[in-house]
């Protein structure tokens, strides 16, 4: 490392001595340097709970306690003027970093009114300041999250939903395809905090049957992930004649494997479908890649919505709408995916005249009847597709 780039880290260290937290390393995982790291996650830290204070000032108006706290103004106008003088000098090194658009904006409105004692008067019409607690403030340079992203790099629609579109693009750094998921404009609250959850459980599962994602900005209501070839829907369309039965198995147990892990997080999909269950072709082998988490429940939390509209294409409307769909449970998750091991197993979705064991029992109308556990499911997939 350059002697002067290290003399800084050093500097900017011993400064922030008394307060070094660790409380955002997670979020700065990309950075090798371990001392940069805890720096970064300091500043992190001091930044967020400053603007946590300011915001019980704000929005500011003609007849609101405009007045910043003399402490918290001091601190917060040093630890602004120690990241943006870091960026400013790591510039061009190993350690070199960005600032977030939304909050580069934010430090410098704030610079021009903070002050070093006495407190600071906020300006009027200052709103209230989005708190980073699970997006990084400070990101590493020639990373795939990027902020000029649409701007550097060719972007191809290839999936447009109702609240989101998908784009297609080759970073020429990393000489590699991503997918960028982008929320349309015209979207409400609700579907931001959807938008924004499904990208934070993601995050959080290290699984290779769980589509990746990388990076999330809020600001610009977007996020990047790995790119896939195909939907199960096309992949089964286009192989269903050449498909062997080692292969099908080998499908089903996968996807079974990437439920397992939702469920083992307490964890419930609720939009198990043959579009949301995607392939990564490799060149000798096909993996399973579960995508779409904007619907998911999570059964130790009290934050889905009691009054979600029911969707996902495959599961048992009927039923839900009589129990709720705020009620969906594993076995409704059953259901959905008995239907898709059927898909696999025979390529067919019509499911009139069928004649297989685990799907009848997957999707029996008798609740008690259907499979309590995956792996049995598991058990009877295989066991079908090697006797037909």
């Amino acid at each position: 490392m350059d002697p002067i780039v290290n003399n800084h880290l050093i500097n900017a260290y011993k400064d922030l001595e008394s307060s070094l937290s660790q409380a955002y390393t997670d979020l700065y995982f990309c950075f090798e340097n371990g001392k940069l790291k805890l720096v970064l996650s300091t500043l992190h830290n001091n930044i967020i709970e400053c603007f946590k204070k300011m915001n019980s000032r704000l929005p500011s108006t003609e007849n609101s306690n405009n007045h910043y706290w003399a402490d918290d103004s001091r601190k917060l106008k040093f630890n602004i003027e120690l990241a943006l003088y870091l960026q400013k000098e790591f510039k061009d090194s190993e350690l070199s970093f960005w600032i977030d658009e939304y909050y580069y904006n934010v430090f410098k409105q704030c610079l021009n009114f903070l002050k070093s004692s006495e407190g600071s008067e906020i300006p009027l019409g200052m709103q209230k300041i989005t708190i980073y607690e699970a997006i990084p403030i400070f990101v590493k340079l020639n990373s795939i999250s990027n902020p000029e992203v649409n701007k550097n790099y060719s972007l191809d629609l290839i999936g447009d939903g109702s609240y989101a579109k998908v784009y297609k693009y080759y970073d020429e750094f990393y000489k590699h395809y991503f997918a960028l998921k982008k929320l349309n404009k015209k979207v409400n609250d609700k579907e931001i905090q959807r938008f924004i959850k499904e990208f934070n459980i993601m995050k959080q599962i290290n699984n290779p049957y769980i589509l990746k994602v990388y990076s999330l900005d809020e600001n610009k209501k977007e996020y990047i992930m790995e790119y896939v070839d195909f939907t199960l829907k096309e992949y089964i369309h286009k192989n269903n004649s050449k498909l062997s039965s080692d292969e099908r198995i080998s499908l089903g147990i996968q996807i079974i494997k990437g439920i397992k892990t939702l469920w083992n997080k307490n964890i419930l999909h609720r939009d198990i479908s043959l579009k949301n269950i995607l392939i990564k072709q490799y060149d000798d082998i096909v993996v399973i890649k579960i995508s779409d988490f904007g619907l998911v429940k999570e059964l130790n939390s009290e934050l889905t919505s009691e009054n979600t509209e029911i969707k996902g294409s495959l599961n048992e409307i009927s039923r839900l709408q009589k129990k709720g769909f705020n009620n969906y449970d594993k076995s409704d998750e059953i259901y959905a995916l008995s239907r898709v091991l059927y898909f696999i197993a025979t390529g067919r979705t019509n499911l009139i005249n069928t004649k297989c064991d685990f799907l009848e029992k997957g999707i029996n109308d008798n609740v008690k009847n259907r499979y309590n556990n995956l792996d049995d499911l598991m058990r009877d997939f295989k066991h079908y597709i090697k006797k037909i």
